[in-house]
């Protein structure tokens, strides 16, 4: 007699899973949100302008928008019926996500203060965190 074993679930089938690649992809959508506005692409997020750097359909792209909405990271755009903003919540949330996943590589270079605060060689008006005063 031959036993044949149940089929084991692909990522993304059970309700865990699910509610993990939403997360993820919730995250994703927002640090990319984040690096948009940064690099000075615009303020207004759309699944089509988001797809190119994600691996997943519009669709998702969409869900992980509106549930972000949801939570209060994004709101409609004024004017725009298919696009997204930054709420305060959200952009603080984006950059924390960016500034976590993207951190190896942008530390402070060689002699540049690693607080932010001040440039070139002149540290008098550096806070405390500024190592270099």
């Amino acid at each position: 007699m031959k036993t044949t074993l149940p089929k084991q679930p692909s990522l993304g089938t059970t309700k865990t899973d699910e509610a993990l690649s939403r997360l993820v992809n919730r995250e994703e959508v927002l640090q990319i949100c984040f690096w948009l506005n940064g690099e000075g692409f615009g303020d207004v997020y759309t699944a089509s302008s988001i797809a190119p750097f994600l691996n997943c359909d519009a669709e998702a792209i969409e869900s992980a928008l509106k549930e972000l909405v949801a939570d209060g990271c994004l709101q409609e755009a004024p004017g725009s019926q298919l696009g997204y903003q930054f709420s305060d919540k959200g952009k603080t949330q984006g950059g924390r996500l960016f500034a976590d996943t993207f951190s190896d590589y942008t530390k402070q270079g060689h002699g540049e203060c690693p607080a932010g605060c001040c440039d070139g060689d002149d540290h008098s008006q550096c806070g405390d965190d500024c190592t270099l005063h």
